[in-house]
């Protein structure tokens, strides 16, 4: 678990769940599995909540990480548009 810089985010990675919360706003889940790094969701987000990972998958592609899920609006732009269904918005 980290807290990403000058961030309200905390975000934890579960075997292939990473997960970025943001207290009493949010919660962003992004399944490492399931992601195929094709970077929609890290270019379509208004707000810019998603980075791309430092280390690869288990596929072998960086993945988007919620580092600042505090900025998020709940749009669901990245869960509707994600092709493979990795990535679940809950508030």
């Amino acid at each position: 678990m980290f807290m990403a810089e000058e961030s309200k985010t905390v975000v934890v990675k579960e075997n292939y769940l990473v997960t970025g919360k943001a207290e009493g706003i949010v919660e962003i889940d992004v399944d490492t599995f399931l992601c195929k790094g094709c970077g929609i969701c890290v270019e379509m987000c208004p707000r810019k909540v998603f980075e791309w990972s430092k280390e690869l998958s288990e596929k072998g592609v960086h993945y988007p990480v919620p580092v600042h899920a505090e900025k998020c609006v709940k749009c669901k732009l990245c869960e509707l548009l994600c092709p493979d269904f990795a990535i679940a918005v809950r508030w």
